[in-house]
């Protein structure tokens, strides 16, 4: 496979479910794909590296259910953690979803 220096890389880290605050190997995740997007980035490539949370899983009902919160509830929670977790990190997505 032949790829020009002006294609696009696309990098993205699995969406994990917010069901529980984050964990070392999603940490260890998001810091691979945040190597990667850097080194493609300072060789010059144009990259988009993109993150996030699965907020709408059956996971996240029952765990909202387990402590009496609502889903909702759970789920900003929880995803702040993940949120949080990047910055702490110093990991520079482009987006997180």
């Amino acid at each position: 496979m032949t790829t020009s220096s002006t294609s696009t890389s696309f990098i993205t880290t699995a969406i994990p479910f917010v069901n529980a605050r984050p964990h070392v190997g999603f940490a260890y995740e998001l810091v691979l794909a945040d190597v990667l997007a850097r080194h493609r980035r300072r060789r010059g490539r144009d990259v988009r590296f993109c993150t996030g949370t699965d907020d709408n899983s059956l996971k996240n009902v029952t765990a909202a259910a387990r402590e009496g919160l609502a889903t909702r509830a759970l789920v900003e929670r929880n995803g702040a953690a993940f949120r949080a977790l990047g910055e702490l990190l110093d990991v520079a997505a482009d987006d997180f979803v």
